[in-house]
């Protein structure tokens, strides 16, 4: 009998130690960074989750904290945070991607202090071009990805959220 206490007691203190060390109390989020936002989001965005994920800059894939919003269009916006020594130099390796660019894709923004890159794609959707767009820039570190979504104001809004 006292063995299955044992088990138990180790079970109910194990589930209640990873609880701690997954979820962070400060703001909701899987995130130790306390940038991605979850509490006074933008009218219409709605906080879906967050979750570990692999984003590719450059020709490397790197983990990243992601965050998934969905808009008033039944979009999903991401805010990605990718901790980093050097995160101005993964913004670099980011821009790369576009360097054959036929066009002007990024234009520089200022929010919350700071000087940031809206980043303008194009994908083909039902045989036409539509824009996308993207917010990043770099704390002191980080690297933050906000999008993609054809709501530009919508991007901005959720890297204005961010705070950071």
């Amino acid at each position: 009998m006292s063995n299955k206490i044992l088990l138990i007691a180790v079970l109910l203190v194990t589930a209640v130690f990873l609880s701690g060390c997954i979820f962070d109390k400060d703001n909701g989020t899987g995130a130790d960074t306390g940038i991605i936002p979850d509490a006074k989001l933008p009218d219409g965005f709605t906080f879906l989750g967050s979750h570990d994920a692999n984003v590719e800059v450059g020709n490397t894939t790197l983990p990243a904290t992601e965050d998934v919003y969905r808009n008033s269009n039944s979009e999903d916006i991401y805010v990605q945070v990718i901790e980093s020594d050097n995160p101005g130099g993964l913004i670099t390796r980011f821009k790369l991607k576009y360097k054959d660019a036929n066009y002007e894709p990024f234009k520089d923004i200022w929010f919350n202090g700071h000087i940031a890159t809206q980043v303008k794609d194009y994908i083909t959707l039902n045989g036409k071009q539509e824009a996308r767009y993207v917010v990043i820039w770099a704390t002191e570190t980080s690297m933050m990805i906000v999008g993609s979504s054809a709501a530009e104001k919508d991007v901005l809004d959720m890297a204005i959220a961010t705070g950071s």
